[in-house]
């Protein structure tokens, strides 16, 4: 599928290990060059509930496609800064459905902040 990531378009895609051997050693990846999104299609692991963990996994690389696209990836310091830390990115995938409830809850998401 398309994503549009702050006017750019993204693929996102669900590959395998056996297909993606990039695949190896993560769960998922974002590559800029590309503009390429991929989640393992078959996560394994004996968490109670994968899907959720995939969802998560897939929220974590498009946060990182966000903050390519607006330039904070490469413009924040240096390769260990904010931006491309992966406790931050994590926090920011876990903690924004959360945000975009709170938002919505309080009627406070307009068309305009959607591009519209």
């Amino acid at each position: 599928m398309t994503l549009d990531i702050l006017g750019s378009k993204w693929t996102f895609e669900y590959r395998t290990e056996k297909n993606d051997p990039r695949l190896e050693n993560c769960d998922g990846y974002t590559d800029w060059t590309t503009r390429l999104i991929v989640v393992e299609q078959e996560i394994e692991g004996d968490l109670g509930d994968m899907r959720r963990y995939a969802a998560k996994v897939a929220r974590h690389e498009i946060v990182h496609a966000f903050l390519v696209e607006s330039g904070l990836s490469t413009s924040s310091g240096c390769y260990d800064s904010w931006a491309t830390n992966e406790e931050m990115v994590d926090w920011i995938a876990r903690i924004g459905p959360r945000i975009y409830h709170a938002w919505d809850t309080a009627d406070v998401l307009l068309p305009e902040d959607f591009g519209g």
